[in-house]
């Protein structure tokens, strides 16, 4: 569930940056898919099903549920410098590539592809905002909509129960 609402922020993100959309209404969809990530979170660090693997993946989602807090944040007030975010856009790529390795020891192929595609684009988001590379707003919010699809279709295929490296 929490994969596909990211997808779909991503999707709509992506579009963001291209011109299309309004700062509120993003800003909105972040809030929203920033509050269920971080309830997964929750309920994976102290819920019922809390067992010696969820801290892991709680961990790894928590990346996602402060990049979008952070993102409603600075739409809905309107910031205009994000360098600050970019910043932790690196932290988050960097963290993202060795967190993908240890998906892939765990058989998961899919999920590793996303980790790979996730930390390309947070590095993306590193240069478009840490380091101001403005001329590359076009080609990010291009490939964020695409990774949006990828990662909504994967969330869709978890919940459906139709993963096939589940």
């Amino acid at each position: 569930m929490g994969l596909l609402f990211v997808g779909g922020v991503l999707f709509v993100n992506g579009l963001w940056l291209l011109g299309h959309g309004s700062d509120r209404d993003v800003a909105t969809f972040n809030l929203l898919t920033g509050l269920i990530t971080f309830l997964i979170v929750l309920w994976w660090g102290f819920g019922g099903d809390a067992s010696e693997g969820t801290p892991f993946n709680a961990a790894g989602t928590l990346l996602f549920s402060m990049t979008y807090l952070w993102i409603a944040a600075n739409a809905y007030r309107g910031v205009e410098d994000q360098r600050s975010f970019g910043w932790y856009c690196f932290f988050v790529a960097l963290t993202a590539l060795p967190t993908a390795y240890l998906v892939f020891l765990g058989g998961d192929l899919g999920l590793t592809g996303l980790w790979l595609l996730w930390a390309v684009l947070w590095a993306a988001f590193f240069l478009l905002l840490g380091l101001e590379r403005d001329e590359l707003t076009e080609p990010v919010g291009w490939f964020t909509a695409a990774t949006g699809v990828a990662t909504a279709v994967g969330g869709y295929l978890m919940a459906a129960g139709f993963w096939p490296w589940a």
